[in-house]
């Protein structure tokens, strides 16, 4: 913000200036209107048509999409294990993200070799990974599939994605696998910034290493763990790809969470008006979410 010769907001400016400045921010602006803003206005108008696929002439229908939102039981059951798949998501994957940024922060004699191994979940194809984890949870071949059977855990010729107590929880472990080398190095890159100084003091009290991590290495990773909640949890919440190509959301909608729902009621139902509206109110509840979240880290920040 400029002041003085160009005031505030830039009052003083002269119109040939002005000009210079719209000129610069126009084609940002396009692409955000174009990109962004557009099909959001004509998604939250669409919630209020009966639209499909088949080209039919949209009948506006008022608030009769949102209404049936609230009586729509396998959305509701898709909300609950879309909550269950975040949460378990973001769990196991800070979790297991922290304990292996620990390990590779030791200078150990061939650590680089671990934390290249350690990376590849995240760089390999979603549908490589999906197509590998299918094979080994297989009923009839499949490695883990057949030694949980061996052991008396699973029925001869079943697979943990096929069945409805366990599907859920399955899918929920190979994403923990496939994503929690993002939040390693997250955590890593942020230990490295971690003075030193504070455990030596803590060391020099007598400090072991139990009350280091708990009070210098954890409150040095609040913020950044916050930032993974944030980012890894929208992203985590609408991820479609490792369900659909694992388990569809099956068996009986078990697995079922909000992406998969939305888009068997478009591309099996052919309802783009009742999805748009479902992706409105998602959306909103979104939206709010994270002005909460952000609320909150404010007056965390103030105390």
């Amino acid at each position: 913000m400029l002041r003085g010769r160009s005031g505030l907001f830039g009052r003083g400016l002269s119109a040939q200036e002005r000009r210079l400045g719209l000129s610069f921010s126009l084609p940002a602006t396009v692409v955000f209107l174009v990109v962004l803003a557009y099909p959001i206005f004509e998604n939250f108008r669409s919630g209020f048509y009966d639209l499909d696929l088949v080209g039919k002439n949209p009948a506006w229908v008022g608030f009769d999409n949102f209404i049936e939102i609230t009586q729509d039981q396998k959305l509701w059951r898709s909300l609950g294990n879309t909550l269950t798949w975040t949460i378990g998501s973001l769990v196991g994957q800070l979790g297991l993200g922290l304990a292996a940024a620990l390990l590779i922060d030791r200078p150990w004699p061939g650590m680089r070799w671990v934390r290249q191994l350690l990376l590849m979940p995240y760089v390999v194809p979603v549908i490589a990974s999906a197509l590998v984890w299918q094979w080994m949870l297989d009923g009839n071949y499949g490695i883990i599939s057949t030694e949980f059977q061996a052991w008396g855990l699973l029925p001869f010729g079943a697979s943990p994605l096929g069945q409805e107590s366990t599907s859920l929880l399955t899918v929920i472990i190979i994403n923990v696998w496939r994503g929690f080398p993002f939040a390693m190095l997250v955590y890593w890159a942020s230990l490295q910034s971690i003075d030193q100084a504070q455990y030596e003091a803590a060391m020099v009290d007598g400090a072991n290493a139990v009350q280091r991590f708990l009070h210098i290495t954890l409150p040095n990773l609040a913020s950044v763990t916050l930032s993974l909640i944030a980012v890894r949890g929208l992203f985590t919440l609408m991820y479609f790809e490792l369900i659909w190509l694992t388990t569809r959301g099956g068996p009986a909608g078990s697995s079922d969470v909000m992406s998969t729902y939305l888009y068997r009621v478009i591309m099996g139902e052919f309802r783009l008006g009742y999805a748009a509206a479902i992706a409105v109110t998602v959306g909103l509840f979104l939206l709010a979410v994270v002005v909460i979240f952000q609320l909150g880290r404010r007056l965390a920040a103030r105390r």
